[in-house]
């Protein structure tokens, strides 16, 4: 895409947290808008991946088992959210499960699966109840030396909320956020349409899709076995982790997708809803008051009853 057509779209496309983001504003040329809303994701980036040494998250990994660390405001409350999801889920969402994350190391070793007895050593690491936080002074701690946290699942959720703020702030009327599949939808499109935003296929590469969601002013996030996996034997092995076994999650789930109003809680609760399964996992959608469809390894589709008529298949003559 050249220059002008970036321009003519009033768009950004950026690396940021990990995976490839694009950003579009529809109702209105902002170039300087757009370029705030970039700078706004590589500062949360800063603040909060796990691969800058010197970020909230590296600091707080770097100390673990030797006391509290200051940290911003804003990491301190992305934390607290985190914890509270993982108290909801009961460990199901857990963001000290980044010693897990680096002995399996999926995407990065090549087809490795770790022995019984290091999944045993390496998930004693692995307890949210282990981290700490000091309210009053913005301080974080992990317990144990060698226990590590990852936002990873929750933070491209939260940059696009904010996205989503700045974009309010300015009076922006029709949007679409993309930070590597999490979607934000705001207003409509110009004309006065919903968006159709397709439900990534599970079974086939990023980009096909099994049906479309109507929405607007909707968030979308989608988890699924096929963005990193490798197979050994006949059997997928997914990076989606049960913090609680230590094993890639299996529910007998291929996808989840969530559509909610705020990203950052859909981001983790796509995850969380992957590792604890369709039956439980609706349970917890009615119960928060969202939606969601899971898509099983029987090629099954399970949607909440508020996507009714939001929800629908695309046909053999649809892409």
């Amino acid at each position: 895409m050249n220059e002008n057509q970036m321009k003519s779209n009033s768009e950004r496309i950026f690396y940021a947290l990990g995976t490839l983001n694009q950003i579009k504003i529809f109702d209105r040329l902002d170039e300087q808008l757009l370029d705030i809303a970039v700078q706004r994701v590589l500062e949360i980036e800063t603040l909060m991946s796990a691969f800058k040494t010197d970020s909230d998250v590296s600091k707080i990994n770097q100390n673990a088992g030797k006391g509290f660390v200051s940290i911003q405001a804003e990491t301190y409350r992305l934390i607290k959210r985190s914890l509270a999801f993982s108290k909801m889920s009961d460990g199901a969402f857990d963001i000290t499960v980044r010693p897990l994350v680096e002995l399996w190391g999926i995407g990065k070793k090549k087809n490795y699966i770790p022995t019984e007895e290091e999944l045993i050593c390496t998930g004693k690491l692995v307890d949210y109840r282990k981290l700490i936080l000091d309210k009053n002074n913005h301080r974080a701690a992990l317990r144990d030396n060698g226990q590590a946290i990852d936002l990873g699942g929750i933070a491209k959720g939260y940059a696009a909320e904010e996205i989503k703020r700045i974009f309010a702030e300015n009076k922006v009327k029709s949007a679409l956020i993309n930070l590597g599949g999490n979607i934000v939808a705001i207003g409509s499109q110009p004309d006065g349409k919903v968006w159709k935003i397709g439900i990534q296929n599970p079974c086939a590469p990023t980009g096909k899709y099994f049906g479309f969601l109507s929405i607007i002013d909707k968030t979308i996030v989608t988890s699924g076995i096929n963005e990193r996996f490798f197979m050994k034997d006949g059997i997928r092995y997914h990076h989606i982790l049960d913090p609680r076994t230590g094993m890639p999650a299996s529910n007998k789930i291929l996808s989840v997708t969530v559509i909610c109003d705020c990203s950052t809680d859909a981001d983790a609760l796509t995850t969380t809803l992957f590792v604890i399964g369709a039956e439980h996992g609706m349970e917890l959608v009615k119960k928060l008051k969202t939606e969601a469809i899971f898509v099983t390894e029987s090629l099954d589709i399970i949607a909440s009853i508020g996507l009714k008529d939001k929800f629908n298949l695309f046909n053999n003559n649809e892409k």
